[in-house]
This record gives C-alpha cells, structure tokens and sequence, in this order.
C-alpha cells in the first residue's frame, strides 16, 4: 500500500503497555449448575432513551452501509493542514504550520494510491525547509476512504488508521447499543457549503463509561434520506495513562508521543516500528523523565457533502485539541500546554494522479488566509463544552473502562525532584482519581535537608473544561517570592542554587483559581487564598555579611521596624486576598511580524502584613530587514501597604529582569527597561542585550550575548554586570542565566 501509515512511532515493551483487554467468560458447565437469573434489561432495551432515537440511528447505519456498498472507486484531491503553537504563558508562538496537497486514489479492488502534489513546512525550532520525519496525519488515504468508520478518523493520525479501526467502538457499530446510549434533541437547520439548508435530528452518543476507544458524540441526520450530514466527538475521557514519550524510532532519533488505544492492530510493517534494546532503553528512561503527559482531543468535526444522489461521503475533518504535561498543582507554576489544530479538506472528483489544486508560494502559517488556528479553535471551544457535558449513560458491562487511579512512585520521574538551598534534594510522588472531567490530585514532597519536617503536600481538585478550568486547593508549600510570579506566589524554579538569594517562605492554606483553559494560553487568571506564612531562615539576614563580604541591607526590614512592633508578624503571618493576572498578546506570532503585548498582575491580601502588590510590564517585537528583530521591553513593579520581606520583589539572581548579578536586590519599587537584538543563526537566533533597572538602592545595567532557542522558549543569557560597585549593592560579574518561557 503506497501510504505512510508505517511511519508510526515506535511501541514501548510489552511491560509498558495496557494489557490487552479480553470479555469474561462463563464455562457452559457452570452456567447449567446455576439456577435462572432474574430477568434485567439488555444493553439493547436500555440503549434508546426515545423512539426518534431508536428509529434513526439504526436507519442511519443502514444509509451508512449501503453507501459503502455502492461505491467500488473513488478519487479526491486533499488538502491537509497542520498548526501546532508553542507551550507558553507569555505570547503565541507558532510551534508548527504544516501544509500539504495530496492526490488520492481508492479502489475496492487495488491497494491506495497517494500522491504528494505540494507541501510547506515551518518550525521555529528547527528551521525552514521538509524535515525528513514530517509524513503529516500519517493516514492519507482516509479521507476518501467510503469503508472508513467516520468515528475512528478521531485517533487514526494518532495511532494508525489500523490500530484506530481495531479499538474504537462507532456509535454507528454492529454492537453499539453495547457501549452507547442515545437520546435524539430537536429539529437543528445546517447550511451546507454550496448554501443550501437542510433540516436535520441531532442524536447524542452517551458513552457507557470512561475509555479512549469510545466517544461522547453528536449526530446531525437527515431524517428523510438517513443520511450523516456531520458529526462531533471526542473520546470519552481524556488521553493520559495511555500516551507515552518516544526518544527514538528505527529510522532515526526524534521527540514524539505514543498512544496505545488498547487493542491489538495489524501493522505493515512490524519492524519499521519496532526499537531494539538501546531504543527500548531511551524510551523507558524518557517515559520516566516525564510526569503525566496527556493529550486532550476537544473535537472532532466531520462534515458530510453529497457525492451521489443518497450518498454522503466526508467532506471536511478538522482535530482540536491540546497536548502537554500534566499540571493540576496550587503550590507550583501552571505548565501551559501546546494546543493544535489538524484539518482535513477533500475535493471529489479529481484526477488523483494530478488533482488541480495546488499552494501557493510563501509560509502557508502567513499566507493562508481562509484556515485561521486560532479562529477555528475559538469556534470550537462552545462545541468542546458540549461535548464534554454529554457524560457517560448507564454502565454496561465495564470491564474495559480506564482505571481511575494512578500512581507516580518518587524517583520516578524527574518532574518531582528539585533543588534549592532550604531544602537541599527535594523528592516527591503524586496520586491522582480521575472523576470524568474533574480529577483530584495528592502530591507529597519530602526534602532531604529537612528530613524531620512534615513533608510538604498538595492536594488539588480540577474541574475541566475546554475553555476553563477550576482549581480548589489545600496545600503546605514552600515558595520564593522572585520577581515575576504574579497570582499566588509559585515556585517556579527547578534548581535555585546557593548563590541566587532569594526570600524563602513557607505557606499553609488553601486557594480556589480560575484558569484559562488548558489548550489555551494563559491569558487571564483569577485566585482566591486564605494562608498562613513562615520566613524560613537561609542566613542572607539584615545586616548579615555573606561569603562576600556584602552587606545585604534588605528594605522590608527597615520598613517593617520602623515603628517596632513587627516581632511577631515578621517571621509568622496570617492573610487572605485575591490575585488577577493578565497576560496579553497582539500581532503577530513569529519574529517576522510586529507583536505587542505583557504582563499586568495584581496581588491583596488583608490580615498581618497587608499591602498590595502589583507588575505591569509591556513589549513590542519590531522585524527588521535580512530576518534580524529588535525586542523591547519595560516594566514597573510596586508594593505598597505594609509588606514583609517575602512580599517585596527580587531582582537579579535570577536573571528575571535584570542579569548580570550574583545576587538579589529586594526592593518595594522598581522599574525596568530592555532592548534585545536578535539575528537568525541557522536553528536558533543570537541575541545582543541590555537590561538597565532602577530600585530603591539605584540604578543598575548589564550588557551581553545570549542564544535563543525555540523563538524565546528557551534562552541561554552570558551576562556582565556595569554597575559602580557601591555600599550594599549586589556582587556584580559575568553571569550565566537559563531563562525559559520569554517575552522574545
């Protein structure tokens, strides 16, 4: 078969893997010693929740079959498009445009023909051109395929149009009523592509319990010729036990995921997809690096046309969703995740060897003005919410259901180590119980420099949704109050080393948030919390001398002894308040196109200590000629009212808006400014900055070079401070700094 769906990415062990899912059985000879059970109701008689239900879904399978019957060949020209952004907080950035014309040939009587007619390629990351590994949705021929189950088209570019038509269970099946119930909704007009109106019945697909092979659906049928005029799924939970990271295939090395849907499915080619020792290996260590990836298809969309008289074939097949790393904390910072957008468009009808349609020229990410990412995401963000308030029906038999407990031992994954100098070595381990689209999570973190203290603990209850998510926490954290962390204080630093002073404290409370969904940027955040904080001691106290000889003169302590009375709030404090958090983004996306946006973020509390905290910070992204850009950035941070020391901001160390600098300048007040000049360097862009800044001890400035990687997702900074050494002032010199999720 002349098609790429053997270019799948490579299976994990057998040990790794869901095991395959076998139905019980009864001996006969057991069930003739039994007496007569009680007569209870069959998936069949409990299938249909009205009689509009019952007549036409068995009609529109009927209308189904006999379409695929009547049907011996069939050619179309398709064009495939493929957007993936990247995993920000800070700006949109295209993480992926991929675009391509296929001509596609199938006949029920010789293997599929298709032909690659155009294509273009984009990835900040690694440059223009066709990386080798870019094969598109990997199941081309589908799209006019008439025998293809429209249900499995949701996991086909995931796992394999085989693996897909192996384990999902249609709602348009021989045995559906087994797995589904359906409910008919009122008469519902949709406007076909050639504008013409038709009257249509919706019946909603309600899964009888939680699995990727199944799908909480909607089915818009015409009543009169019982045909599929569209249809809208998802799979009925989300995609996470089941995925897992892939380091290396038998062709060659590259970052990907794979899914096992659960069910066994023939492949072209086994060895093409299976790793030897050394792979199995990688891949087992990069699954342990790992914490929770999963992946969330919101909707599917699949438009029917009709080709024939009585026969509607698929015209338009369009995937949102998101994928990304698990992140269902209040004691860290929210991981964003890369949303995507995959479509298909098929024109019947065509040559197949030489179909008329082709590209035009340029980057199909700027020049494709009718298939807009983010405009087809907010079109599909109402019908995500739809479908994912279906829920499930009555259960039936569930012995395929997804268990709803999981567990990540400590050590197992990286993503629960981290370092700094009140902890030392800090090891956690997470359980998570997954309720549908709420889901709760218990993470324990132990550490190993206080191995006597209570351990600190996370436990967080999620409510999603695609287009918001709900967060009720209680939590024992230990936090940092850098420059940056707007909302609730996080940590947001894997490794702090000794030399980055900053304020450490420990919080105990509970917080309610609401997020931006999580295929979608965070944009905007609202936070509710009632805590008790403690200082905890890292000896960089007033007046303390480090191992510099520095004075570190700290402005809240000054402040906060003024009048003397500050004793007992100053190391121990009670508080509640709110945050709200805008991150804003305009323009363009690369650094081919002007783009404008920041950060403004709000912080009360009441109670010990009460003051208000506050940062707004604005940047504009200007190209310049020969594809070099001009960054700049400036800001302003202030906190007012009666703030402890955790409560002011920290510059330098970090790096977060001022580099250069070995240690933290904490101050009440400071603004900012920031030019960066970038030019491309084959993969990655060179950087030439300046950072000036101004707190309440004085001005300072740093100078230096940087590489940038991934359009400012990740940036390595070689930085000096110019500041006069003065009295107090923080220990200036060269200074490396990894900074992550930039503003460019």
């Amino acid at each position: 078969m002349n098609t790429r769906d053997s270019l799948r990415p490579a299976r994990l062990p057998a040990a790794l893997l869901l095991p395959a899912l076998l139905l019980p059985a009864t001996p006969p000879t057991a069930a003739a010693a039994q007496p007569p059970a009680p007569a209870v109701p069959t998936p069949m008689q409990d299938a249909y929740l009205d009689q509009t239900a019952r007549r036409l879904v068995p009609a529109a399978r009927t209308a189904l079959d006999a379409t695929r019957r009547a049907i011996g060949a069939h050619t179309g020209t398709v064009r495939e498009r493929l957007s993936f952004d990247a995993p920000t907080s800070r700006r949109d950035r295209p993480w992926m445009r991929g675009e391509r014309v296929l001509g596609a040939r199938w006949s029920r009587t010789a293997p599929a023909v298709v032909d690659l007619l155009e294509e273009h390629f984009r990835h900040p990351g690694i440059g223009p051109g066709r990386p080798r590994y870019f094969q598109g949705l990997r199941a081309d021929h589908l799209p006019v395929d008439p025998l293809a189950d429209p249900f499995t088209l949701g996991l086909a570019p995931f796992v394999g149009p085989e693996a897909a038509a192996t384990a999902v269970q249609s709602p348009l099946g021989p045995d559906a009523e087994r797995y589904y119930q359906f409910r008919s909704g009122d008469t519902t007009a949709l406007q076909l592509d050639n504008g013409r109106t038709i009257e249509t019945v919706p019946v909603t697909a309600i899964p009888r319990y939680r699995s990727i092979r199944l799908v909480a659906a909607i089915m818009w049928i015409d009543p009169d010729t019982h045909a599929l005029v569209r249809i809208a799924y998802r799979p009925a939970k989300r995609i996470d036990h089941e995925v897992t990271g892939v380091l290396r295939e038998a062709d060659g090395w590259w970052l990907g995921l794979h899914i096992d849907p659960g069910a066994a499915a023939p492949s072209d080619d086994p060895s093409a997809s299976q790793p030897g020792w050394f792979g199995q290996l990688i891949n087992e260590t990069f699954t342990a690096v790992l914490l929770g990836i999963e992946t969330d298809i919101s909707a599917v969309t699949v438009d029917f046309a009709p080709a024939r008289p009585g026969q509607w074939l698929p015209r338009r097949v369009q995937w949102t969703g998101y994928t990304g790393i698990e992140s269902v904390t209040a004691t860290g910072s929210v991981v964003p995740t890369l949303p995507f957008v995959m479509d298909w468009t098929l024109e019947s009808g065509g040559s197949g060897a030489a179909g008329s349609q082709t590209l035009e020229s340029g980057d199909p990410a700027d020049g494709d003005e009718e298939w807009n990412p983010s405009r087809a995401r907010a079109d599909a963000l109402a019908l995500g919410n739809t479908l994912a308030a279906i829920g499930n029906g009555d259960p039936g038999d569930t012995g395929e259901a997804a268990s709803p407990w999981y567990l990540y031992p400590p050590v197992w994954t990286l993503n629960l180590v981290r370092y700094n100098p009140v902890e030392g070595v800090s090891i956690g381990a997470q359980m998570r119980r997954d309720f549908g689209w709420w889901r709760s999570v218990l993470t324990v973190r132990a550490a190993t420099r206080e191995w006597r203290e209570v351990p600190d603990l996370d436990l967080t209850l999620q409510r999603d949704r695609p287009g918001l998510r709900t967060q009720l926490s209680a939590y024992r954290a230990l936090r940092t109050g850098a420059l940056g962390a707007g909302g609730i204080d996080g940590f947001p630093l894997p490794l702090i080393l000794e030399s980055d002073s900053l304020d450490f404290h420990r919080s105990t409370g509970a917080a309610l948030r609401f997020l931006s969904g999580s295929g979608d940027r965070l944009g905007l955040s609202l936070s509710l919390f009632a805590e008790r904080d403690e200082v905890v001691e890292t000896g960089d106290e007033p007046g303390h001398e480090d191992e510099h000889g520095t004075e570190h003169d700290l402005a809240a302590a000054v402040r906060s002894d003024e009048d003397g009375d500050n004793d007992e709030t100053g190391h121990e404090r009670n508080r509640i308040g709110a945050a709200l958090e805008w991150r804003p983004w305009w323009g363009g996306m690369g650094q081919e196109s002007i783009g404008a946006g920041g950060t403004v973020s709000v912080r009360g509390s009441a109670g010990d200590n009460a003051h208000v905290r506050t940062v707004i910070e604005g940047a504009l992204l200007v190209p310049l000629a020969a594809r070099i850009s001009l960054g700049l950035q400036a800001g302003f941070a202030n906190v007012s009212g009666d703030p402890a020391p955790q409560d002011l901001w920290d510059l330098g160390a970090t790096g977060a808006w001022l580099r250069g600098h070995a240690d933290a300048v904490e101050t009440s007040r400071a603004w900012m400014g920031r030019a960066d000049l970038q030019f491309p360097v084959r993969y990655a862009r060179l950087s030439l900055f300046g950072d000036w800044a101004r707190a309440e001890g004085g001005d300072y400035y740093a100078a230096g070079a940087g590489l940038v990687i991934l359009d400012g997702l990740l940036r390595v900074d070689l930085a000096r401070g110019l500041t006069a050494e003065r009295e107090g002032g923080p220990e200036q010199g060269l200074r490396i700094h990894v900074l992550m999720d930039n503003l460019f």
